[in-house]
Order: C-alpha cells, then sequence, then structure tokens
C-alpha cells in the first residue's frame, strides 16, 4: 500500500477542522473534492476513519489511531517545503509578509513600493492581521512583530522600538478635559479592545487596574480606533509618529509614560537563504532600520 500524501492531508484537515466545510475552506479544496479523498483513502487502508453522523463526521476508533501519524507527515511535509523554498537561488516568485494593521497601512506600503520597483519578479502577499502568523507552518514568510519571537528556529532581528502616546482630538479636549489623574481618567471616553486584552494587559504592567468595561468604545480592529479618535469620540492609545500626522489630534495623560513597542523582523531559519526572501529581509531591515515612520502613508 503507497497512500498518497494529498489524501492524508484531506483527512488530518477534516480531523482538526472539525467538518468537510470547514477543512474544504481551510485546504482551498471544494468539498465533494475533499469528500472523494477521504472515500478514497478509507477504500486504499480497507478502514473505516469516520463515522458519518446527523451531526457531522466523528473518528472511529481507526481512524484515532492514524492522527499523529498524519500530524507527523504533515510536520515533515512543511519542513520539506520550507528547505525547498530556502535553497531558490532565484530572485522571481512569491513572498508572503504578515504584518498588523497599524504598521501594514501606514509603514510598510513605501517599503513594498520601493522593493517592487528593483525586484518586479518578486510577487509579494500582504497579510494583515493582528493574530501571529506561524512561520513555520508557511502562513508567511517574513513576519513583522511588535515582540521578541522566543521560537528557536526563526531568525530576529531588532528594529527600531516605536514610541507610544495617549491622544484625543483637539475637540474633545475642550469639552472635556484632560485628565489629571486616574480618577479623572475613568470618567472619560475610552477607546479600547473588544475581545483582545492588549490594553488590559499594558495598564497592569504599569500598576493601572482595567476591565473590558472601563473602555466605553470598543474594537479589536486598530484603524477603527483611530477613525474613532479622528472624529472626537474619545481617549486612545496610539503611536507617537502617527498621531503627529493629524493636527487635529493632541496628546492627553502625559503623567504616563508609556513602554515603547518593540519592532522585529522575523523570518523561519529554513528559508532565510531563499534569495528573494533574503533580499526583502534586508531590504525591510534597512528600510525600518533609523526611522520607521519617515516614508509614512496616512
Amino acid at each position: 500500500m503507497n497512500t498518497q500524501w494529498h489524501l492524508i492531508r484531506s483527512f488530518l484537515g477534516v480531523v482538526e477542522q472539525g467538518s468537510l466545510s470547514a477543512a474544504a475552506r481551510q485546504l482551498g479544496v471544494s468539498q465533494p473534492t475533499l469528500s472523494r479523498d477521504i472515500q478514497s483513502l478509507e477504500s486504499s487502508t480497507g478502514l473505516n476513519l469516520f463515522k458519518r453522523t446527523t451531526q457531522g463526521l466523528e473518528l472511529t476508533s481507526e481512524g484515532d489511531r492514524l492522527v499523529e501519524a498524519a500530524r507527523q507527515m504533515n510536520t515533515a511535509a512543511e519542513l520539506f517545503d520550507r528547505r525547498a523554498s530556502g535553497m531558490s537561488t532565484v530572485l522571481e516568485g512569491d513572498v508572503r509578509i504578515s504584518v498588523n494593521e497599524v504598521v501594514g497601512i501606514y509603514l510598510l506600503p513605501p517599503a513594498i513600493a520601493a522593493f517592487h520597483q528593483q525586484h518586479p519578479g518578486v510577487h509579494i502577499d500582504i497579510v494583515i492581521s493582528n493574530q501571529v502568523s506561524s512561520l513555520s507552518k508557511r502562513e508567511a514568510d517574513i513576519a513583522l512583530r511588535m515582540f521578541r519571537p522566543s521560537q528557536p528556529d526563526l531568525v530576529v532581528r531588532r528594529l527600531t522600538d516605536l514610541a507610544l502616546g495617549f491622544y484625543a482630538h483637539k475637540d474633545y479636549i475642550r469639552r472635556m478635559g484632560d485628565p489629571e489623574n486616574m480618577a479623572e481618567f475613568s470618567q472619560h471616553t475610552v477607546i479600547g479592545y473588544d475581545e483582545s486584552t492588549e490594553f488590559i494587559d499594558g495598564a497592569a504592567a504599569l500598576g493601572y487596574k482595567l476591565s473590558r468595561s472601563d473602555f466605553a468604545l470598543r474594537s479589536d480592529h486598530l484603524l477603527s480606533q483611530i477613525a474613532l479618535c479622528r472624529s472626537g469620540a474619545g481617549i486612545i492609545a496610539m503611536h507617537k509618529k502617527i498621531a503627529e500626522c493629524w493636527p487635529e489630534l493632541k496628546p492627553v495623560m502625559r503623567w504616563i509614560e508609556l513602554p515603547s513597542l518593540e519592532f522585529w523582523l522575523v523570518c523561519h531559519s529554513d528559508v532565510q537563504f531563499n534569495n528573494r526572501i533574503q533580499a526583502l529581509m534586508q531590504h525591510l531591515g534597512q528600510w525600518f532600520a533609523d526611522d520607521p515612520y519617515r516614508h509614512i502613508v496616512y
């Protein structure tokens, strides 16, 4: 028996995603194709891997015993993919870069535009997300992150730290004032996160106890928070250099010194010598080395 890898990948996708429809979306195939893959795998192995129920598919005991082997094969396939990509000597092809909203919208575009002019054969996918992409799973080739990665198999370079401060629209300050202590701060409209605990965790590190209910306006999208602040809705913590782009935004609560954000350039060690990835890493490292905001788009 020589089972094809793509059938095992389909099996693992259904196991990890919990349904045919979710696995099909994750693998980028149609649901009928995925269903045929599962049937082919069961036929080639002579095993019933799933029980069909009204709730969907459930692993059988035979299927359950094969899950770990499938995961090991998937890990090996990902390693093969990374290393094969890392051997490429051609300055052409795709590079996928992961970045959060603020950096991806305001800081990254001029850097990518300049790189693409020099290397038009390199096609760049920009993944804008405030979630951390997995470099080992090739969700991205390069990442710009606001914290130092701890995994041992990553190549990292620290860039210039990004200064933060509290800001509000001048009309809001005229109407509500600039809070001079935490008691006054609690009476203000604060713009914060919905599900993310980033603001709350940051306040706790400074010795201030906040909860989700302290934010009158909530969004996990940073651009939405900035737009609310620019509309005069309330107080926000944001990049100082970005806030300075809009004259209507003024610093408030300067009695709290917010720690700067660390700024890191990261790739996986298996792809660091890939020509196009190496070239983009070097370009971004130089671009953001001194003043990340010098070509800001707003």
